[in-house]
């Protein structure tokens, strides 16, 4: 007979950095030698990843599988386009899996393949969620399976007002799921208004051919926005057209599926930059990507390390001194915020944990790392205006010799 599934991974859509555990039981549990059996497999089930096995615990005969790492493998994240202008398939933060369990027993264990239960269906994300989190997680919210409404659904980003600047660049995440009954109508809904409030244009950018996406993407920084076409914005005219540049004015942008609509995200026009600013990218907790601009007085230092050995310039080491025989040197940044809202202090804490970081050079995503191990988070009500003060390390090194 074929084991039982009794819990594990119940939600539609899985953060994959986070456990993935499931709880089986068997009817044969009796039998000689007996083990549980899981091959993890992608979605097709035409290739097998893994095959883990499992005894059975005394007292209850249950089976544990905790199947994330070998999901894991499955994830290829890959550097996002700057110059994306409006919708892209968020290929490499998400992948469909398959698993197969089956049983082993018999005085010379063999795996029954005969009757086997199967888990499909369900997708795992490039997402790593808090433990509080994840005890509340809805993938059906974020991945929709009866439509979604602007009371409950929302894309993968903390919904938290977002300061830009002119030369910016930046993204929205949003998971389809089987909600959306006509995939091929999702738009995303723009509108441009001044900073007092007044609208001043609105327009749809339609799905188009990434509609067979389970997560897609959408360039949602000014400079992506100002870079769609006539053809893509559905009033015939330009991102560029009458788009806000006066300091606080701001865009919005939701998802529609018909009638219904995501949350509204909103990205406000921030004030002339004094100094020269530093773009930092990130991959957030909900597996999408979120951008942050550090705009105040930011500094650039090599650190250079060396490996030296006495050295003998003669034959009878008369003169002997330190040489240089390896070593290697690597760029650091050092970036202040602007003042930071509440909502913000409480939002950034995703790019110091974030395991992909990008720095936006001279128009290029180069790799990154965080070099910072607290964080602190601060209210108004308890403190005064607070900066965020951070080391970002470039990922590579430069050998010396």
């Amino acid at each position: 007979m074929a084991i039982s599934v009794l819990s594990g991974s119940p939600q539609a859509a899985t953060p994959v950095y986070n456990k993935m555990l499931f709880k089986v039981s068997g009817s044969l549990t009796s039998g000689t030698n007996y083990r549980y059996v899981c091959d993890v497999k992608n979605a097709a089930g035409t290739t097998t990843l893994a095959r883990l096995k499992c005894d059975k615990l005394p007292t209850t005969n249950f089976g544990f599988f905790d199947v994330q790492k070998v999901v894991e493998t499955l994830m290829a994240p890959t550097v996002p386009t700057l110059t994306q202008a409006g919708f892209a398939d968020h290929a490499g933060f998400y992948s469909g899996y398959r698993l197969v369990f089956m049983e082993e027993f018999g005085t010379t264990p063999v795996v029954q393949t005969g009757t086997t239960t199967t888990v499909s269906g369900k997708i795992a994300f490039a997402g790593n969620l808090e433990q509080l989190e994840l005890a509340d997680w809805s993938g059906g919210v974020y991945f929709p399976t009866v439509g979604f409404d602007d009371a409950v659904s929302r894309s993968l980003a903390t919904n938290v007002s977002r300061t830009v600047y002119a030369d910016s660049y930046g993204w929205l995440a949003q998971g389809i799921g089987s909600g959306f009954t006509n995939p091929q109508d999702i738009n995303a809904l723009v509108n441009y208004y001044t900073a007092g409030g007044a609208n001043t244009r609105t327009y749809e950018v339609s799905i188009g051919s990434v509609s067979g996406s389970t997560i897609f993407r959408f360039g949602a920084g000014p400079m992506n926005i100002k870079a769609l076409t006539s053809g893509q914005c559905s009033d015939s005219q330009v991102g560029s057209y009458l788009f806000p540049t006066a300091e606080n004015s701001y865009y919005t942008i939701q998802f529609l599926d018909g009638e219904q609509a995501t949350v509204l995200f909103t990205y406000t026009i921030g004030p002339c930059e004094r100094f020269n600013s530093q773009p930092v990218h990130f991959v957030n907790k909900f597996g999408g990507i979120d951008s942050y601009t550090f705009t105040l007085k930011n500094r650039k230092r090599a650190n250079v390390q060396r490996d030296t050995y006495g050295y003998n310039t003669d034959v009878f080491a008369t003169l002997t001194h330190d040489k240089v025989w390896a070593g290697s040197f690597d760029y650091v940044y050092a970036l202040n915020s602007d003042y930071l809202t509440d909502a913000e202090s409480s939002w950034l804490i995703e790019l110091l944990r974030s395991s992909q970081v990008w720095l936006e050079l001279d128009g290029t995503l180069v790799e990154a790392v965080v070099n910072a191990n607290q964080y602190q988070f601060v209210t108004r009500r308890n403190d005064q205006l607070q900066q965020l003060q951070l080391e970002v390390a470039v990922a590579y090194k430069n050998n010396i010799l």
